[in-house]
């Protein structure tokens, strides 16, 4: 029989009968590699795919992100791949692990070639549709809280030969690892332009950047406007950009004169403003 460590087999029948089991639809947890679980980093190769050792084949097996950092509750595309791959049959297992080896984050498929709920979201792996792909991608969600950093993701794949049974199959792992984006703490806001000049009833465009003390872009923060003379009216609030950019449109009513508009945003400590002229027409 099967023992509890079979790992990412494809569809063993059993001579005689019409008992199918084998992973076609997706492996139990705890076969990624990771060495803190049942089958440790080997993903029980020695004791079912017993062909190979271990990363031995000519593929190439990998875990990438879009970003080598996360923020707290962000959503992350993961995207595991095999390439110079010769093999029409594939299947994976990926999980996510601070650094004292606790699962973190969630896992949620995109399409119905990969899965998540049989895991309680802490595990992705194949599906039956998907055993005929050779990439995948899910979206892990961060934690909402800091944990222990880095956080690690270990996934094993399988490049199976079809042929109905564990030998012959190539098994790989790989792991990737992210930590905590450092938060940018605004220092400066640049305005552009620096004066407004408008007819009446009439509209423009005003681009505000927020950057750090390293003069790097700070994104995802909100910069907040408002008008003196309530000459112009400016939407309160928008949030920058990954380039550090918040664009206001700023309507002229329909009296002329001059108004200013102050923008601002909150560092930890203080709050930083910068004001510009307007002229109406």
């Amino acid at each position: 029989m099967v023992g509890k460590c079979a790992v990412l087999i494809f569809a063993v029948v059993l001579v005689g009968s019409n008992i199918v089991f084998g992973f076609s639809g997706g492996p139990p947890a705890e076969r990624t590699g990771n060495p803190g679980e049942i089958c440790g980093d080997d993903t029980c190769a020695s004791s079912c795919h017993t062909s190979f050792s271990v990363n031995a084949g000519s593929a190439q097996f990998s875990i990438s992100f879009p970003s080598s950092d996360y923020k707290l509750g962000q959503a992350l595309d993961v995207t595991i791949k095999f390439t110079n791959t010769s093999t029409a049959i594939h299947g994976f297992e990926i999980t996510a692990v601070d650094a004292s080896n606790n699962k973190v984050g969630t896992f949620a498929n995109k399409n119905d070639t990969a899965q998540t709920e049989p895991y309680d979201n802490l595990y992705a792996s194949h599906t039956k549709v998907g055993t005929g792909e050779n990439q995948w991608t899910v979206q892990w969600t961060a934690p909402t809280t800091s944990i222990s950093d880095p956080i690690t993701f270990y996934a094993a794949g399988n490049e199976a030969n079809g042929n109905n049974a564990s030998s012959g199959d190539n098994i790989y792992t790989d792991t990737a690892t992210i930590s905590l984006a450092t938060e940018c703490v605004p220092s400066t806001l640049k305005i552009k332009p620096k004066k407004v000049v408008q007819k009446r009833g009439k509209s423009a465009d005003v681009t505000v950047t927020v950057k750090g003390e390293n003069n790097e872009p700070c994104a995802n923060h909100t910069v907040y406007a408002s008008s003196a003379n309530k000459k112009v009216t400016i939407n309160e609030s928008t949030e920058t950009n990954e380039n550090g950019k918040a664009k206001f449109t700023v309507t002229a009513g329909n009296e002329k004169g001059k108004d200013v508009i102050t923008f601002s945003t909150q560092n930890d400590d203080i709050e930083i403003t910068k004001d510009i002229n307007v002229i109406i027409k």
